[in-house]
């Protein structure tokens, strides 16, 4: 069966706020096929607790500007919620 998995992070400093004050902001990457399943429960935890932050912050053109430390992983279910994403990314 094919997979799909979201890799979502809140990234500190990605963002602006109405001041124009750097704040936090998300950031999602799908891997997979579109119309797969998406990967969930103890599957997407061991995923999730071996995935390097560096090389997907690499993947994004991100790791020139931010670093692990300005990144937190959030679940897909909070990126959606925090980030207003009516489908997912």
């Amino acid at each position: 069966m094919k997979k799909k998995i979201r890799i979502c992070l809140e990234v500190q400093g990605l963002g602006e706020d109405e001041l124009g004050s750097p704040c936090p902001a998300g950031v999602c990457l799908t891997l997979g096929d579109e119309d797969a399943e998406e990967m969930t429960g103890a599957e997407y935890d061991e995923f999730i607790r071996k995935l390097n932050i560096e090389d997907v912050l690499q993947l994004l053109i991100l790791d020139k500007e931010y670093t692990p430390a300005d990144c937190r992983l959030i679940t897909p279910e909070e990126y959606d919620r925090e980030y207003g994403e009516d489908e997912p990314c």
